[in-house]
């Protein structure tokens, strides 16, 4: 009798799929080439396109989850530990607005160095409605219930986050650009006031993007507290 062929031990030599490494595929091709198709991406990952759909309905629906990959590289306990202090303990305005800097300082730090992967990333995630992506929902209810434990209006409070996010999406595109790009070089001679400026940011310990996102987010952070936190705000609601 002849015997059958024995199968051959190990793994199958077809792509093995999942949710989690298409999502892996697209963010790089988004951070890489600005851009991504269903299918380029099936190609990339070595399947048919209609495999995709196994796991995603759409190319928007990967946008959501790569969102949702970057968010969560993005810290909130200092949030969560803000609105805490804010529901159980009477601050005065003083140690309620160092609170506030403290709180939304650490925030902001973690979500600028979680997009700044790449400029392209930045670029397409900024445009990209968030009602597919429930990590990014989740930080922003977060932080919509923090402001309003600080006091800021219901109807002021994403506006704030927009402004927020508006420099901190900035400084992650900032993270990328040459520390010498403010340099007037053969120039020099024509624009002394900028060269002066440009010796003398060379002397700090830190890059110019650190230190520029530092002090623009301590200014940012303060000119929100006067316009937007009701102990600050010195106008009538």
């Amino acid at each position: 009798m002849i015997s059958s062929p024995m199968r051959r031990a190990g793994r199958p030599s077809s792509t093995v799929l999942s949710a989690s490494k298409i999502v892996r595929s697209a963010r790089r091709l988004l951070a890489d080439q600005g851009n991504f198709t269903m299918s380029v991406l099936a190609q990339k990952l070595g399947v048919a396109p209609s495999s995709l759909y196994n796991h995603f309905q759409s190319r928007a629906e990967v946008l959501g989850a790569i969102s949702d990959a970057v968010i969560n590289d993005i810290t909130l306990e200092p949030l969560i530990r803000a609105t805490k202090i804010l529901n159980e303990q009477h601050l005065s305005p003083t140690e309620k607005l160092e609170l506030w800097i403290e709180s939304l300082s650490l925030w902001g730090k973690s979500y600028r160095d979680a997009f700044s992967e790449s400029t392209d990333l930045v670029t397409a995630l900024a445009l990209t409605p968030i009602d597919r992506a429930p990590q990014t929902l989740h930080m922003y209810d977060v932080l919509v219930q923090t402001l309003r434990a600080f006091g800021c209006p219901e109807y002021k409070t994403l506006n704030v986050i927009e402004s927020l996010e508006a420099f901190l999406l900035g400084s992650a595109v900032d993270a990328h650009a040459p520390e010498s790009i403010f340099n007037p070089a053969a120039s020099a001679d024509e624009y002394p006031y900028l060269q002066d400026a440009y010796t003398a940011m060379q002397r700090s310990s830190q890059t110019p993007a650190e230190n520029a996102f530092s002090l623009g987010l301590e200014a940012i952070l303060h000119g929100l507290a006067r316009t937007a936190i009701q102990e600050y705000n010195t106008n009538t609601e």
